[in-house]
């Protein structure tokens, strides 16, 4: 079995203390999501691990800073130095708090500006408009159920450090317990408040993730 020596203190926690890792080890699962190597996963990121297969699926999220004026195809995303998107052109996108319709029907995406350093903008262009789509709204990759678009799961963890993208095999870590601390939510990816708890303060598949406001 691998070991894994990891810091949760420094600059920039995004974990109130240091949460239980799931023991065993995986690896990033790109037979069904779009990856490219160099990739960013940002730490605290939701994910779906599964024990059986030993791989981890991301749920890939980013809240909409700004929809273009003259083309709303264009969408700046919330970049900061906690963290950045990490979605791939060809991903299809939806409001996270409306998934509906066809899978063919949802927007993809067909460009990215990455941000090259903290703070600057990460820039996606759509294949089509997301009717109705607002600033501070949270988009979420959509996948394929029969023929309707749906998110990729319910996450029943968080990744517990960044990842970069490998071109084989990418390892990765992820917490399923983050016993008496908490992820600081507003260090993160977002999380949509469908996959929260009735509270607010706990994923809804996994009530051991807590989530705290702390910033």
């Amino acid at each position: 079995m691998k070991r894994t020596k990891i810091s949760f203190v420094g600059e920039k926690p995004i974990f109130t203390g240091s949460p239980q890792i799931v023991p065993g080890g995986f690896n990033l699962d790109r037979e069904k999501q779009r990856f490219s190597v160099g990739d960013i996963i940002p730490a605290g990121t939701l994910a779906i691990f599964d024990e059986v297969t030993r791989k981890v699926q991301i749920v890939k999220t980013a809240k909409v800073k700004a929809i273009g004026t003259k083309d709303k195809k264009v969408i700046t995303l919330y970049s900061n130095g906690y963290c950045s998107p990490c979605f791939s052109v060809g991903d299809k996108l939806l409001q996270a708090k409306s998934v509906s319709g066809t899978f063919e029907n949802a927007p993809s995406i067909v460009s990215i500006e990455k941000p090259g350093v903290s703070n600057a903008p990460y820039v996606i262009t759509l294949s089509a408009e997301i009717s109705g789509l607002a600033v501070d709204d949270v988009l979420v990759e959509v996948v394929e159920s029969s023929t309707n678009a749906a998110v990729i799961g319910e996450p029943n963890s968080l990744t517990i450090e960044e990842v970069t993208v490998k071109e084989f095999e990418t390892a990765i870590d992820v917490t399923e317990d983050t016993m008496q601390y908490a992820v600081m939510e507003r260090r993160v990816l977002p999380i949509p408040d469908s996959m929260k708890d009735s509270t607010k303060r706990y994923l809804k598949a996994n009530s051991h993730i807590r989530l705290s406001q702390t910033y």
